[in-house]
Formats: C-alpha cells, structure tokens, sequence
C-alpha cells in the first residue's frame, strides 16, 4: 500500500515539477501565438496544442514530451507554418484530433500557422525551441522517458 502511495505521489510531484519550470516558456509561446494556437503540458508529460480559429477550437495535437524533435524545427513558406517534427526514433509521435471530422490521425508532423506579428516564423521557432528543450531537459532530470516501441523488419 505504502509502494501504491509513492508511486502515485511522485508521479503527481513529477508532472506538477515539469509544468512549473516550464511555466515562462509555456507563456512566452502563447503570447507568441496569440489565441491561435494554445500550448500546455499535462500531466503525463505530453505537450496539448490547441487550435483556434473564428469559431472556436477546431484542432488538438498530443505528444509526449520527450519525442519532439527540438531541433528539426522549421517554418514552410508553402504554409506559412512553423513545422514541428518527431525524432526519429517515434515517427509518429503527434496525435492529432480534427474535430468537425470527427477523427483522430497519427502524424510525424505539426504545422501552427505563423503569427502576423513573425515574419519568416524565427522568433516562434526559437520560443517553441526553448519552450521543448527546458520541459525535455527537466523530464530527464526527473528519470521519466518513455521507451521507443520496437521497430518492424
């Protein structure tokens, strides 16, 4: 019983201690993204991105903390989109919900539309740069990564 009560006490302090030191960089990329996108950690360590548009939430990425690839980050001009990517290890690592289709995609990538207030997207790559890297570096202090699955032959 005492083993159940750790567990859950540290795993409740651990994902509390993730969201806290990243408390800055979470604001600082929602200022950035201003109302379009909203970005938080909850508490299984995953990142929430949701998106807006006149109508409301229309989309929600998921993904663990620890399988986004903080330095693949770029902007596609195509999209006008800061691209996020997966590492390499986890593919598919984004789980995203489209809400009027009622569905739910595995992807290895997220396009958040650019700011108006961003051209070329730099300062929001750097935020969401900084944003992953500070909530990756403290689940490593923590010891809580997740396995990559096995891959198929």
């Amino acid at each position: 019983m005492q083993r159940i009560l750790l567990v859950l006490l540290y795993s409740t302090v651990s994902a509390q201690l993730c969201a806290q030191i990243a408390t800055n960089e979470l604001a600082a990329v929602n200022d950035r993204f201003a109302g379009t996108v909203q970005v938080k950690i909850d508490r299984r360590d995953n990142f929430i991105f949701d998106f807006f548009d006149a109508n409301g939430r229309f989309r929600q990425d998921v993904v663990p903390v620890e399988q986004l690839d903080a330095h693949n980050l770029h902007y596609s001009v195509e999209e006008d989109a800061v691209i996020l990517a997966c590492k390499g290890e986890f593919p598919q690592c984004i789980s995203k919900e489209i809400f009027k289709l009622n569905t739910i995609r595995a992807t290895g990538r997220s396009n958040l539309s650019r700011p108006a207030s961003d051209d070329g997207g730099a300062a929001s790559m750097e935020a969401l740069r900084v944003l992953i890297l500070a909530a990756q570096e403290q689940l490593v202090a923590l010891g809580e990564t997740r396995e990559a699955p096995p891959r198929r032959k």
